[in-house]
């Protein structure tokens, strides 16, 4: 990890395109030579970041899906300015766009199709036991060669196993936490996405999925963007 002072940070900065920011500051920018920096700020006097850098996991996690053959951005260095509290991956994004961006322009029969490989990728993230609480098609992306990928992945945990039943679930409801994905997924593409997911992890895997798609009709899907 190199650490870097303010005038190094501001430096690195220089030419560079903010993609995200918020009331505290930057949060992700594209540097002048086409990487990505991705900053997280200690918010609180006690934060699990003191002992768990997020960069450090995204970091972590990266190379952990990519040893599972899952494509993730490769990682140039991890970064910490502590002037600022601030702690950075520096990475090389990957090729594509989101799913929520792409499928927005796509007719419902091609949207079909890749809501069925996008339930066969999900099943196999979940028998491979990938535990990915950002998860949202947001944090999915479509690549050019067709294969999916995922960024953002300082909040995951990769265990080896197959998912239990409860972790399965929960990561179904923060998949349905924008009302757009919900649409897609819990209602015009629903069975696609079951039939994918039956693919790679089996159908009683995929007819507990359908119930908790089904439920979560009737239940609040939290917050939508």
């Amino acid at each position: 990890m190199r650490t870097l002072s303010t005038t190094e940070l501001d430096t690195l900065l220089r030419g560079a395109k903010t993609i995200e920011e918020d009331g505290l500051g930057l949060k992700v920018a594209c540097l002048a030579n086409g990487d990505f920096l991705k900053l997280y700020r200690r918010k609180r006097l006690l934060s699990s970041a003191l002992w768990s850098l997020p960069a450090r996991r995204f970091a972590n996690n990266a190379k952990r899906l990519q040893q599972l053959g899952i494509a993730s951005p490769d990682i140039e260095e991890l970064l910490l300015i502590p002037e600022r509290k601030l702690n950075g991956v520096r990475y090389r994004p990957l090729p594509g766009e989101t799913l929520r961006d792409r499928w927005r322009t796509l007719t419902d029969e091609a949207r079909e199709a890749e809501v069925q490989c996008f339930g066969a990728f999900l099943g196999h993230l979940h028998q491979l036991g990938v535990y990915f609480r950002s998860l949202h098609l947001g944090n999915v992306l479509y690549l050019p060669d067709t294969r999916f990928g995922l960024i953002d992945l300082s909040d995951m945990q990769v265990s080896g196993q197959p998912l239990p039943r409860w972790k399965r679930k929960r990561n179904v409801r923060h998949l349905l936490r924008y009302h757009e994905d919900a649409q897609w997924l819990a209602s015009l593409h629903l069975a696609a996405l079951i039939r994918g997911y039956a693919s790679s992890a089996g159908e009683p895997a995929a007819h507990r999925l359908m119930h908790e798609l089904n439920a979560s009709q009737t239940a609040p899907l939290g917050a939508s963007r």
